[in-house]
């Protein structure tokens, strides 16, 4: 692909997660951009027209290994990962159960989903890793998902260099707080973890949520030959809530 270039026609992409909220509006942009797309989520009920989707846990590595299997048989050269759960309770209520449970989700499904990939993903292919922006700064009662997120950037940076030799990419992208099904469930019962909802927008200095769909277009172009030369990096999306 020509750098400079966003289409994407003749691509093959597969996006982990993608049955909702960021990996959905990731999922549709692959789309309109010309890419096959396949789909992997737990619930698929809701993943987009044209998609090629497969229910799947993404915390069973076998199950996630015979998922990608039957999507990649001609190759893949796209992976975006987009899972996650939030986690909300202070470390002395968070248990080992639900450390196990947000760290398989967040930060080993995206293992699983590459390591099942890789055999697969061509030379100048790409992946993208979706984290936050609390993988860059602490938030209380937030310390499990932080972790993960953290994590998430951490092993993108290390696996950029594995992967460099073979001409394939790992970026991250790291979002400030989007309005998706995940995010409206904080706030379900009035107040969410960090005060009301509009406590939540007033923590970003342009004072309003992000849409799913202003994600999935950083997302799309680490993924385009407009990115040719960027690998290893952190590309943040938080409408200025780290620049505090």
């Amino acid at each position: 692909m020509n750098a400079g270039t966003n289409t994407l026609h003749g691509r093959r992409a597969l996006v982990a997660g993608g049955g909702s909220g960021i990996g959905r509006a990731t999922a549709v942009l692959l789309l309109e951009r010309g890419a096959d797309v396949s789909v992997l989520d737990l619930d698929v009920a809701d993943s987009p027209p044209g998609c090629t989707a497969v229910q799947v846990d993404g915390r069973d590595p076998d199950a996630v290994r015979d998922a990608v299997g039957s999507v990649a048989t001609r190759g893949l050269d796209i992976v975006v990962n987009a899972i996650g759960i939030e986690h909300v309770a202070l470390p002395q209520d968070t248990g080992a159960e639900d450390w196990d449970r947000v760290l398989r989700t967040n930060l080993s499904s995206y293992h699983y989903v590459i390591h099942a990939a890789l055999p697969h993903l061509r030379p100048g292919g790409t992946i993208v890793n979706v984290a936050s922006q609390l993988a860059l700064v602490g938030a209380r009662r937030f310390s499990a998902y932080t972790a993960t997120k953290a994590g998430i950037v951490g092993y993108s940076r290390s696996l950029a260099l594995d992967l460099a030799p073979r001409g394939i990419r790992v970026n991250v992208v790291c979002p400030g707080a989007v309005d998706t099904p995940l995010l409206r469930r904080q706030f379900a019962a009035g107040n969410g973890p960090q005060g009301t909802l509009d406590d939540l927008v007033a923590l970003h200095p342009l004072a309003r949520l992000a849409t799913a769909a202003e994600i999935a277009e950083p997302i799309v172009f680490l993924c385009t030959g407009a990115a040719s030369f960027i690998t290893g990096s952190v590309l943040v999306a938080d409408g200025g809530y780290t620049a505090q």
